[in-house]
């Protein structure tokens, strides 16, 4: 039997993204609302009547992912990509930065002050019986980089970027048709500092060797940049006038203590919209992290107040080892230092709907489990008792289950099978694959028989001449 080919791969990977993006809304006002990211549902086993079959599956999936690539022409964003084209080639590397490189420049050189202070770094190897000692030798500066810090209109005017004084940042230039455009980005509410990471500017270097002992030492101005982080940020777009773009952050770093971002102490909250005016909103609705805790995203893509796609994400984390963000710049900073390997996340949920109309949800109640179990099995893959058992152990641990139109009646449920297979010489070697069961009495369908190119011809075909129309926007080929 023939595993894990390209053919069938991307056939799959085809149809699911196809499905990814998809379709309309239930209307069924007793329902939870399926297109609620942050809603779980609660799955129950069908009836024998409500049991659909495969076939009538492939028929509601290809349906409405044909649906979805209806829905979302390339034509939508033609004029957002024509306008950003017209940017990059009239204002991009062949348009005169310099006086924008000079200000950033001179704002960070302003905001950079020395602290007086030296400090050493020392890393040590050793192989056999001699010893690497690098000493890593700093004078310390400090950066506070605030939105106040870099502030000022630059029109584009022959050629270059002309400064002006302002208390806001935009740039001012105009498009093809001679609309004056405006990049504008603006910042609100109270103002968190964090140390984020290091810049380093080497200075020199030198080096000695006694009693089997190596010693290079490296001398470096270091610049500890602290960064401003606002409550809320601003970016748009206007043409004509008219706003083309708009996002806005919101950001909550909750405590934090002497400007540190431990990340097994501290918590975060942000959201983040994008707004275009052709009608779509991609939507970061959710973005939480509670050291030890939990961490969680939620996502919603919608066109003119219709949701397309929105996708919940979340798991209980724990065993996160205390490191600030800052070290990860650190030139000694070592990631076996630390014990990332015991990090786990239980009771992880991640949930997919389209639209109303399919909706995926996945549970795995031990991350960290489910790996081992895995990696047993491959360690195994030539015992089919023991390689059999850490399969079911790991499936044990998930739930996924396929569901249509908001109802909590599962249809089909995944779960990964074993296979066996030979070898060059005739060894039974095992393998495994997820596989989609049915409730209607037809056993299971690996993913390969199941999103077969002849079943789902039209979604395929389809996708591709969707992605070719996207692609010839940016001038672009894909290769099939």
């Amino acid at each position: 039997m023939k595993k894990n080919s390209f053919k069938w791969m991307a056939v799959s990977l085809a149809a699911i993204v196809s499905l990814g993006f998809t379709s309309c809304s239930s209307s069924n006002d007793d329902k939870d609302d399926p297109t609620d990211p942050d809603t779980p549902i609660n799955p129950i086993e069908p009836s024998k009547e409500d049991a659909m079959s495969p076939a009538t599956q492939k028929e509601r999936l290809e349906a409405t992912a044909l649906e979805f690539m209806g829905m979302m022409p390339s034509s939508d964003f033609r004029d957002i990509v024509e306008l950003g084209k017209y940017i990059g080639e009239t204002y991009g590397d062949g348009y005169d930065w310099d006086n924008v490189e000079d200000w950033v420049e001179d704002a960070f050189d302003a905001a950079r002050e020395a602290t007086g202070t030296k400090a050493t770094e020392t890393k040590t190897e050793k192989w056999d019986y001699y010893t690497y000692k690098y000493n890593y030798i700093y004078t310390n500066y400090r950066s506070l980089v605030t939105a106040s810090n870099f502030t000022g209109h630059f029109t584009a005017r022959n050629g270059r970027w002309v400064l002006e004084k302002a208390n806001d940042l935009q740039f001012i230039f105009t498009d093809k048709r001679g609309q004056q455009c405006v990049l504008k980005v603006e910042t609100d509410g109270s103002v968190k500092e964090v140390y984020a990471f290091n810049m380093y500017d080497r200075k020199g270097s030198d080096y000695e060797s006694k009693d089997n002992t190596s010693t290079y030492n490296k001398y470096y101005d270091r610049t500890q940049c602290i960064i401003g982080v606002p409550e809320k940020i601003v970016v748009t777009l206007t043409q004509g006038g008219s706003q083309v773009v708009k996002t806005t952050v919101n950001i909550d770093l909750g405590s934090i203590s002497n400007e540190e971002f431990d990340i097994s102490k501290n918590s975060l909250t942000a959201s983040a919209l994008i707004e275009l005016n052709n009608g779509y909103k991609f939507n970061v609705s959710k973005v939480a992290y509670t050291a030890n805790t939990n961490a969680a995203v939620s996502f919603i893509m919608s066109k003119n107040g219709t949701s397309l796609v929105t996708i919940g994400v979340s798991a209980d984390v724990n065993d996160i080892p205390s490191v600030n963000v800052s070290a990860f710049s650190s030139k000694i900073f070592d990631a076996d230092d630390y014990d990332f390997d015991k990090i786990n996340g239980k009771n992880a949920y991640v949930k997919l709907d389209i639209l109303g109309k399919v909706q995926i949800q996945g549970t795995l109640s031990d991350v960290r489990k489910y790996v081992d179990y895995l990696e047993d099995a491959a360690n195994n893959n030539k015992d089919e008792k023991n390689f059999k058992s850490y399969i079911n152990q790991a499936n044990a641990l998930t739930d996924i289950n396929l569901f249509y139109d908001g109802e909590n009646v599962k249809q089909a449920t995944v779960k990964l099978e074993p296979f066996a297979e030979e070898d060059w010489n005739g060894r039974t070697y095992w393998v495994v694959e997820p596989v989609i069961n049915f409730y209607d009495g037809s056993s299971y369908s690996t993913f390969e028989a199941f999103f077969n190119e002849k079943d789902f011809k039209k979604t395929i075909d389809t996708f591709k001449s969707l992605a070719n129309k996207y692609a010839d926007l940016v001038d672009e080929r894909i290769y099939w």
